[in-house]
């Protein structure tokens, strides 16, 4: 897809690199509306390896302004989705479903925000959801960031379930298809 200079499309190895500085970039703007230290997130620390496993492992979209990513959002798949478990509640909600989505290192830097590549690339991940036969769309959010809650809520997402084993209150979220 192309947004009149923007390109949007699935990520390669090459990518993790500008995927990586992306990821930092926008987590700083997410902690703050958070208010979490920068050093709660995996995604601060996670090193180009890890990025590109990600990328390999997953369906990992990105959005660039030339070869600079300004957004990015991952889909991975799996047939277990009481792996995201962390109490009861959840466990029973997770029991209905035989395979999940699970979306994570969801970002758009800050200059493109409101300009519609957030709900570009959460409809494209709900797209590949439905397309691998997933039956629950599930992502982790900090519950104090109201923008970020806002909006998954908006596109259909309802909070399960909260824990705080990162140390602030983290909500898992999900959406049925």
């Amino acid at each position: 897809m192309n947004n009149g200079d923007l390109v949007t499309r699935t990520a390669t190895s090459r990518d993790a690199a500008a995927i990586q500085q992306l990821l930092r970039t926008a987590m700083l703007t997410y902690c703050a509306e958070s208010e979490i230290s920068a050093a709660m997130l995996e995604a601060m620390t996670e090193s180009i390896e890890s990025v590109e496993e990600r990328i390999r492992n997953n369906n990992c979209i990105a959005v660039f302004d030339g070869d600079e990513a300004v957004g990015t959002i991952t889909t991975g798949i799996t047939n277990v989705p009481v792996k995201y478990s962390f109490s009861t509640k959840t466990e029973n909600f997770l029991s209905e479903f035989s395979q999940a989505a699970y979306v994570s290192r969801f970002a758009v830097i800050q200059g493109k925000r409101h300009a519609g590549l957030g709900v570009s690339l959460i409809t494209a991940s709900e797209e590949y959801s439905r397309s691998s036969g997933c039956e629950v769309m599930l992502l982790h959010c900090s519950t104090v960031n109201k923008k970020m809650t806002a909006f998954y809520n908006a596109r259909g997402f309802v909070l399960i379930d909260v824990e705080n084993s990162r140390g602030y209150p983290r909500g898992l979220f999900a959406k049925v298809l």
